[in-house]
C-alpha cells in the first residue's frame, strides 16, 4: 500500500511541476508582445474637433456624418448680419485670419460638392479632417494619431461666437466628440494602452489616443466678465488629482500641461505677441518677459507691444471685441518692454508648487506629458523631473531653435534628454516637403535614427505644407489624386490642401531627396511611440508605489 501511495504521489507531484512550468511559460508568453514590431508612422499631434472649440461659429465644419450638410457652404458662420449666426465682427476677424498665410487667397464660402476654395493648403479656419480624408492618411501608412481638444476663450470671446466658451466645458465636449467621430467611422478605435495599440493595429485599423491641448484645465482660470461656469485660479493638490482622475476615466491619455498661456501649473513659451493678450484675459496680467543671451540660448524674439501687431481696421474695432482692460489697441494696457542687442526675452514664470505636484501625479497616472509650449524654465524643470523619474516625456510638433529663434523651440541639450529617456519627438510638417526632409534629416543626425515623427498640428490654426515644385508627385493607376465631391485635387498645384493628401505629401519627400534610412525611420514611428508609451506604463508602476 505504501508503495502505491508513493506512486500516486510521485505521480501527483510530477503532473504538478508540470502545470506549474507550463503555467509559467505561458505566463512568460503573455507577458511578451504577442504582435510583430508594427511599421507606419504617427502623427502626434492634430485637432480633427476644432468645430467644437472656440465658441462654434469661428472653425466650420463637423468631421463626420452628411457630407452635404456638415462640409456646405460656411455661410451661416464666415458672413455678417445677413445669415442666422453671421456676426459683420466674426466675419472681418476670420478674413484677417484666413489671409495670414496666403494673401491671394479668398473664402468664396462654398463648400461641398464644389469645393471652390476650401479646405486649402493656407485656410484655417475650415475643416480638414473629413472622415474619409483621415482614412485615405491611414491608407497610406498613418497608424496612430494623437488627436487633441484645443480652445482659447480670448479668441472666442473676441470673435463673438455663440456656443460654449468656458474651458472646462468645452474640453469635456471635445473628448466627447472625438469619441463620436471614431464611432463613426470603420476604421478607427480609440486606444487606452499600449497594447490596445499593437492589437487595434495589427487587425488593420488607426489607433487614436485621446489629448488635451487646453490654457486650462480644470477651470483653474479667472476669466473676466460675465463668463459662466465655476472657475478657480488656485486649486488645492486634491483638487488637481480630483481633474487629472476624471480627465483618465474619460480616456485622455495624452496631456499638455501648459498652452499658450500662463496657468496653475507654470508659465508658457512666449513666441507670438497676441498670446500676451489671451494671457492677460486668462490670468489677468501680461506675460512678464526676462532678458536672455541670444548667443547663449539661441533666443533672439523681443515681446511687442501688442499694438504693433494691429491693422488700422483691427485698431478701429478692436473696442467692440475685447472689454476696455484688455484691448490690445489701448496703449497703456500693455508694456513697452525694453530690448538689448544680443539679448531675447522669455518668460520668467517656471513651474509653480501646484504644477510639481501635478507633473508628479501624471507621471504616477501614466499620462503621456507633452512639453511643448511651457516656457524655457518650466520646461527645463519638468524634463529634471523626468530624469530624476527616468520617465518619458515627449516634444510632439516643433522644430530645433537654432541661433536665433524663440524659448519653444527645442534646444539640442532639450532634445538629447528626451531621447535619454525613451521619450518621442514630433517635428512640425516643415511648410513644404523640401523644407521639412531637411529639418528631419538635421534632427535625425544629431539625434539617432530613432523616435522622431511629426506633428502636423492640423486643424489647429496653423496651415498644411503648400505645394514644393521641386518634388513633384507622379499619380497613375496604382497612386490617384483624392477627390471628393466634386472636386480632386493634385498636390502639386494645391499643396496639401487637406488632410487626406498626406500620403502624396510623403511621396514628396523621396523627390525631395529623402533617403530610403530617413523613410525607413519615419515609418518606424509608431513602433517607436508605442515603445515610449510601454516604457511610461512600466515606471508608473513603479512611481505609484
Amino acid at each position: 500500500m505504501q508503495t502505491v501511495i508513493r506512486y500516486f504521489a510521485t505521480l501527483i507531484t510530477s503532473l504538478f511541476l508540470v502545470l506549474v512550468f507550463s503555467y509559467k511559460v505561458t505566463a512568460q508568453k503573455s507577458n511578451d508582445s504577442t504582435y510583430a514590431p508594427m511599421s507606419g508612422y504617427i502623427d502626434m499631434h492634430t485637432h480633427p474637433r476644432s468645430d467644437i472649440a472656440f465658441g462654434g461659429n469661428l472653425f466650420y465644419g463637423c468631421p463626420y456624418g452628411d457630407i452635404s450638410q456638415e462640409l456646405k457652404n460656411c455661410s451661416d458662420d464666415h458672413e455678417g448680419i445677413r445669415t442666422l449666426h453671421g456676426n459683420l465682427f466674426r466675419q472681418k476677424l476670420a478674413e484677417q485670419a484666413e489671409v495670414l498665410y496666403s494673401k491671394d487667397w479668398k473664402d468664396k464660402k462654398r463648400g461641398y460638392p464644389d469645393f471652390k476654395s476650401w479646405p486649402s493648403w493656407c485656410s484655417v479656419l475650415h475643416q480638414q479632417m473629413w472622415v474619409d480624408w483621415i482614412e485615405r492618411a491611414h491608407q497610406g501608412g498613418l497608424n496612430i494619431m494623437v488627436a487633441l481638444v484645443t480652445h482659447s476663450q480670448c479668441i472666442a470671446s473676441a470673435a463673438k461666437t455663440n456656443g460654449k466658451v468656458e474651458n472646462e466645458q468645452v474640453m469635456l465636449d471635445g473628448i466627447q466628440g472625438i469619441k463620436d467621430l471614431v464611432t463613426h467611422s470603420t476604421y478607427m478605435e480609440v486606444a487606452l494602452t499600449a497594447q490596445d495599440v499593437r492589437r487595434i493595429v495589427a487587425g488593420g485599423k488607426l489607433a487614436v489616443i485621446i489629448g488635451i491641448e487646453m490654457d486650462n484645465i480644470g477651470n483653474f482660470y479667472s476669466p473676466p466678465g460675465h463668463s459662466k461656469g465655476i472657475f478657480n485660479p488656485n486649486p488645492t493638490n486634491e483638487q488637481i488629482q480630483a481633474e487629472l482622475d476624471k480627465l483618465w476615466d474619460l480616456g485622455v491619455r495624452y496631456i499638455f500641461p501648459v498652452h499658450i498661456t500662463n496657468n496653475a501649473f507654470g508659465g508658457a513659451a512666449i513666441y507670438f505677441t497676441p498670446f500676451d493678450v489671451a494671457n492677460k484675459f486668462n490670468t489677468r496680467s501680461e506675460f512678464i518677459p526676462e532678458e536672455v543671451s541670444t548667443k547663449e540660448s539661441g533666443i533672439s524674439y523681443h515681446l511687442e507691444h501688442p499694438i504693433k501687431t494691429l491693422d488700422p481696421l483691427a485698431k478701429l474695432v478692436m473696442p467692440f471685441l475685447l472689454p476696455r482692460r484688455l484691448s490690445p489697441a489701448r496703449k497703456k494696457n500693455y508694456t513697452y518692454w525694453d530690448t538689448i542687442p544680443g539679448y531675447g526675452h522669455r518668460n520668467s514664470l517656471g513651474i509653480t508648487y501646484q504644477g510639481r505636484f501635478a507633473i508628479g501625479y501624471m507621471m504616477k497616472k501614466g499620462y503621456l506629458i507633452d512639453i511643448d509650449h511651457m516656457s524655457e524654465k518650466m520646461a527645463n524643470d519638468v524634463l529634471s523631473m523626468a530624469v530624476e523619474s527616468d520617465y518619458p516625456v515627449n516634444s510632439g510638433h516643433n522644430f530645433l531653435r537654432g541661433d536665433e529663434g524663440n524659448e519653444n523651440g527645442r534646444t539640442l541639450a532639450q532634445y538629447l534628454k528626451i531621447k535619454q529617456l525613451g521619450g518621442m519627438i514630433g517635428l512640425g510638417h516643415g511648410g513644404y516637403a523640401g523644407g521639412f526632409v531637411r529639418a528631419y534629416r538635421e534632427t535625425l543626425k544629431l539625434l539617432g535614427y530613432t523616435h522622431v515623427a511629426i506633428g502636423t498640428d492640423v486643424g489647429g490654426f496653423y496651415p498644411l505644407p503648400h505645394r514644393d515644385t521641386s518634388a513633384v508627385v507622379s499619380y497613375d493607376n496604382t497612386f490617384q489624386r483624392c477627390t471628393t465631391g466634386n472636386r480632386t485635387w493634385d498636390i502639386n498645384i494645391d499643396g496639401v490642401a487637406h488632410y487626406g493628401l498626406m500620403p502624396d505629401y510623403i511621396r514628396s519627400w523621396t523627390q525631395a531627396g529623402m533617403t530610403a534610412q530617413e523613410k525607413q525611420t519615419f515609418m518606424s514611428s509608431a513602433e517607436y511611440f508605442t515603445q515610449m508609451w510601454e516604457k511610461c506604463e512600466m515606471r508608473r508602476g513603479k512611481l505609484g508605489n
